[in-house]
């Protein structure tokens, strides 16, 4: 029985400027290219977590201040049944 050796197609990566634009094939970069595209890959990936992280604080301080006027409404505006007076 003959086995076959299976190779997959990898694409090689790839950076183009501009979405009709001309790709360029990154291993074929010269290395000032390519110490550029590392620092900008770092760069993505820091603002990328910095804008996630600032969502979620904007979600949690949103929370927070929900929570807040609706302690302050309980206390300048008190359900009926905590305005009840004892008339003796």
């Amino acid at each position: 029985m003959v086995e076959e050796n299976k190779t997959e197609n990898v694409d090689e990566p790839t950076i183009k400027f501009a979405d009709d634009g001309k790709e360029h094939k990154i291993n074929e970069m010269p290395d000032n290219a390519k110490e550029l595209m590392a620092r900008w890959q770092e760069k993505k990936q820091i603002r990328d977590e910095f804008i996630i992280k600032a969502n979620n604080d904007i979600d949690d301080l949103n929370t927070l201040l929900g929570s807040y006027e609706a302690r302050m409404k309980n206390i300048l505006e008190p359900a009926e049944d905590e305005l009840k007076i004892e008339v003796q």
